[in-house]
């Protein structure tokens, strides 16, 4: 079966699911329909936009990572019930909350960090990650809850390596159990400059091995790297 334009999946839905007075809309009917719905939906799924800088040659400049918008399913997971847990998306330094009344509160936090926390008897006993964007980075980020000040630390869903000439242009994508790993065949590269008058010796954006890829914008005069607004696709 073919991909087909919506109004050619509306004649098969039709042909094939019509009023089923007498009882003969078969399984293979239906089937039929869910599976050119799914072959002609099934296309490039954007997981992740954002801004990479990279080190420059000698690794004096610290490499910079903006997050604007994060498909949170490819990524690295968040395990609610363990708020302060180190390997979390999202963790915070303490879980007491004194004067909090029992129940959910949503919370805005940085620049986009945008958080679910469940608290019962003074206690963050859940914190969810709800969604990334706004250019946030990772680090720390300050949000006072009824006068306790919290300590959110995003670890990011992308790093950079280290420092050093070898490893100037690579970055780490981390990943879900759900969705896997990213690869050359599964996860394709967008990247374009954030400045597009400045003067470009060579541009490197490829992924070089499973869940690293290269994202690297080299001026003419300058030994420092520019940044670059970067797009993943999930492609297979």
């Amino acid at each position: 079966m073919s991909q087909k334009t919506q109004s050619g999946i509306q004649l098969l839905i039709d042909a094939r699911i019509a009023d089923n007075n007498s009882k003969d809309i078969s399984a293979g009917d239906v089937r039929e329909v869910l599976t050119a719905i799914n072959e002609s939906f099934n296309g490039p799924i954007m997981i992740y936009h954002g801004q990479l800088k990279a080190r420059n040659g000698a690794g004096s400049f610290v490499a910079s990572i903006k997050d604007y918008y994060v498909n949170l399913a490819f990524f690295k997971q968040q395990v609610p019930e363990s708020p302060t847990l180190a390997t979390n998306l999202v963790k915070v330094n303490t879980t007491s909350v004194p004067n909090t009344s029992n129940g959910v509160v949503q919370l805005a936090a940085g620049d986009g960090l945008n958080l679910k926390i469940t608290v019962a008897s003074n206690v963050i006993t859940k914190l969810e990650v709800l969604s990334i964007k706004g250019g946030q980075q990772p680090g720390n980020v300050t949000f006072s809850l009824n006068g306790t000040p919290l300590i959110f630390t995003y670890s990011g869903v992308i790093t950079h390596p280290g420092t050093g000439t070898g490893v100037n242009s690579r970055f780490i994508l981390s990943t879900s159990a759900g969705e896997g790993s990213h690869t050359e065949d599964n996860t394709l590269i967008q990247a374009s400059a954030v400045n597009i008058s400045q003067q470009i010796e060579y541009i490197k954006n490829q992924m070089i091995t499973t869940n690293e890829l290269n994202s690297y914008l080299k001026g003419v005069t300058s030994n420092d790297a520019w940044p670059q607004n970067v797009t993943l696709w999930r492609v297979a």
